[in-house]
Order: C-alpha cells, then sequence, then structure tokens
C-alpha cells in the first residue's frame, strides 16, 4: 500500500527560475505557524510515521544526523519505533511528556537554529517540533499530519536549551 506525504516542493522565487525545487534547496524565509496544535481531524488517530526529506546534511549543521555515533545512532532508532507505537492524538496529549511543538521559534534563545531555518527552510503551515530521547537527547522536525519530518539531532540539548539541569 503506497503511502502519500501532503509535503510539496516549492518554487524558487526567482523571476528567471520556473523549475520546482526541494524546499530546503531554495534559501528562504522562515515561517512560523499561527497555532501548532491545529492538527487535521483525520491525523489525530493516525500513528506518527518519520521521514528523512528534510534532514540538514550540510557540513556546517552543528545537529546533523550525519554526526552521530553508533550508539546514539542505536538510541534513535529504539525511541523512534516506540514513537510510531503512538497516535498524533496521544503525542500531543499534555500527558505524554516526550513531545514539544514551538508555535513560535522566533522565541528560541538560541539563534543559529533560527538562522539555519532562514536559510534552508521555508514550510507554510507546519509547526516545528522535538521529541525528547532521554536526558539531553532531542530529535527536531516539523509536524506535517501524522508526519514527522526530521530535521535535526540534538544531543546536548543546544537547539533550544533549558533552564533546568540534566534536561
Amino acid at each position: 500500500m503506497g503511502h502519500r506525504s501532503k509535503t510539496k516542493s516549492i518554487k524558487a522565487k526567482t523571476p528567471s527560475s520556473s523549475k520546482r525545487v526541494p524546499a530546503h534547496h531554495v534559501a528562504k524565509s522562515y515561517h512560523v505557524p499561527e497555532s501548532a496544535t491545529e492538527i487535521p481531524k483525520d491525523s489525530v488517530n493516525r500513528r506518527i510515521v518519520f521521514r528523512f526529506d528534510c534532514v540538514d546534511l550540510e557540513a556546517d549543521c552543528p545537529w546533523s544526523l550525519a554526526h552521530m555515533s553508533d550508539e546514539e545512532h542505536r538510541l534513535l532508532l529504539l525511541k523512534m519505533r516506540d514513537f510510531e507505537k503512538a497516535t498524533v492524538g496521544e503525542i500531543i496529549s499534555p500527558s505524554y511528556q516526550a513531545f514539544t511543538c514551538y508555535p513560535d521559534f522566533t522565541q528560541c534563545p538560541n539563534q543559529t537554529p533560527q538562522d539555519r531555518l532562514a536559510k534552508y527552510y521555508e514550510r507554510e503551515g507546519d509547526a516545528l517540533a522535538r521529541f525528547r530521547l532521554g536526558g539531553t537527547e532531542r530529535l527536531y522536525g516539523f509536524l506535517v499530519g501524522n508526519e514527522f519530518h526530521i530535521l535535526w539531532w540534538d544531543p546536548n540539548h543546544e537547539v533550544w536549551p533549558s533552564t533546568r539541569k540534566h534536561t
């Protein structure tokens, strides 16, 4: 059974270009949705799936999945397997403490991820979100319906640092 993604390529905003290119290949201004809690009703009962079409693999990315150790890779796969057992409704519920949506990522205390988003991504109507994998490990991405488009692996909680200790 095939699965079609709702993610589309976008048109570059250059006058001479009518070629469609993937969103991460075009320098765009960063767009944050008005409400990160607007999940389509048909997605609430669907299980989360992970997509790799937005992974930041640029050489200068401090949170690239390409920099993971073998043990970090193993941890990520185990956690993703567990997360895929949950529905979107379960994950966005306040009682599910491993998931957070950021409706206004401009409030992030770290300017570096904001700059990377501005340079490489524009996601209309999507929310930037993260999964907590352990004490400091986080997986950031865009939630689109029931699809989590992976962006960054943050092993040291640097993307959006916490003021609390050991988190």
